[in-house]
C-alpha cells in the first residue's frame, strides 16, 4: 500500500495550488451566496459531502493510500473542526453582507497565519513580512472599520479568519506527510455530521427565521438546475481543500498566506459577474495593494 510523503519543500508548486485553489473557491462561495435564498446551510453541508466523499473513496483506493496513523487521527480531527468552524462563520455572513466584503474579512487570515507561524519559530524573510503587512493594508483599505460602510456582521468572516489561520498552521506542522485525500476526507465527513446534526435541530427546535432562512430553515426542494449546480460546487470543494492542503505541505505557511490574499480579488471579480456588485474605489485600491503584496512576497 502507498503511503502520501512529500520529499522536500516546493515552493513554486505550493503556490500554484494555492493560487488555483482560491479561483475555484471564490467560485464556490459565489454558488453559495446564490443558494442562501432558497436552501438550507445544514442541506448544503450534508448533500455536497455525500458526492464528494463517494470521489474521494473512489480517488484514496484507486491510489493505494493507507488509512492515516493512529496518532495524527486527533491532529486530523481538530483540523476538520477549525475548518468545519470557519465555514459555517463565513457562510452565515453571506446572505447579509457582499461577497466582496465578506471576503475582505476573512482574508485577515494571513496576518492570523504569520503571528501563529512566528510564534512556532518559522522564519519570516524581511520582503515576505512587508508584503504580508502590504496586503493586510490593502484589506483595511477595503474594510474601512469605523466607517458608515463598516457592519458589525464582519466579525463573522473575521472570526471564520482566525480558525483558517489556525488549521492551515496546524498542517503545516503536524499534518504534512498525511495525504491531501486523506484531510479531504476528514472534512467532508465533519461537514456531513454538522449538516445531520443542524438539520435535526431545525426540525426539533423550529426557530423563528427572522428573516435568516439559510441558517435556520429546513430541506428545500431541489429543482435540476439547482441539483446540477450542487453537484458543481461539491466538485470545485473537493479541488480546493485537496489543493489547500497540499500547498501548505508543500510550502513555508507565510508564503502561501501572502497569495491567499488573492482570493478577494476573484470574490470581487464573482461577485461582480454574479451579483452585480461593483467595488468602489477604495476597494479597487486595496486590490492593487494585495496584488502588489503578493508579488512582493513571490520575488523575494
Amino acid at each position: 500500500m502507498a503511503m502520501f510523503s512529500p520529499s522536500q519543500d516546493n515552493p513554486r508548486r505550493g503556490a500554484l495550488l494555492i493560487v488555483v485553489a482560491v479561483s475555484l473557491q471564490a467560485l464556490a462561495d459565489a454558488l453559495v451566496k446564490s443558494f442562501s435564498e432558497g436552501l438550507s446551510l445544514w442541506q448544503l453541508l450534508t448533500l455536497a459531502p455525500v458526492l464528494s466523499l463517494v470521489t474521494l473513496v473512489a480517488l484514496l483506493r484507486h491510489r493505494g493510500i493507507d488509512r492515516p496513523a493512529p496518532q495524527t487521527l486527533g491532529w486530523i480531527g481538530l483540523r476538520s473542526l477549525l475548518l468545519l468552524t470557519m465555514w459555517i462563520a463565513f457562510y452565515a455572513a453571506l446572505p447579509w453582507i457582499t461577497l466582496g466584503v465578506a471576503a475582505a474579512g476573512i482574508y485577515t487570515t494571513p496576518l492570523f497565519i504569520v503571528i501563529l507561524a512566528m510564534g512556532l519559530g518559522e522564519r519570516l524573510h524581511a520582503r515576505r513580512v512587508v508584503g504580508l503587512m502590504a496586503g493586510f493594508v490593502g484589506i483595511l483599505v477595503v474594510l474601512r472599520p469605523g466607517s458608515a460602510a463598516f457592519d458589525v456582521i464582519m466579525a463573522l468572516p473575521v472570526a471564520a479568519a482566525l480558525c483558517y489561520a489556525a488549521a492551515m498552521v496546524l498542517t503545516r506542522r503536524r499534518l504534512r506527510d498525511v495525504s491531501p485525500l486523506i484531510l479531504a476526507m476528514g472534512l467532508n465527513v465533519a461537514f456531513l455530521l454538522a449538516g445531520l446534526v443542524g438539520s435535526l435541530t431545525v426540525v426539533l427546535v423550529e426557530p423563528t427565521r427572522t428573516g435568516a432562512d439559510f441558517l435556520l430553515s429546513g430541506w428545500q426542494r431541489l429543482d435540476a438546475t439547482e441539483l446540477s449546480l450542487m453537484a458543481l460546487y461539491a466538485a470545485l470543494m473537493l479541488v480546493v481543500n485537496v489543493a489547500v492542503a497540499e500547498a501548505y505541505q508543500l510550502a513555508p505557511s507565510s508564503l502561501v498566506a501572502a497569495l491567499d490574499y488573492l482570493y478577494l480579488v476573484f470574490a470581487l471579480g464573482w461577485g461582480w459577474l454574479f451579483f452585480g456588485e461593483v467595488p468602489d474605489v477604495w476597494a479597487i485600491l486595496g486590490m492593487v495593494v494585495i496584488v502588489f503584496s503578493g508579488w512582493l512576497t513571490l520575488t523575494r
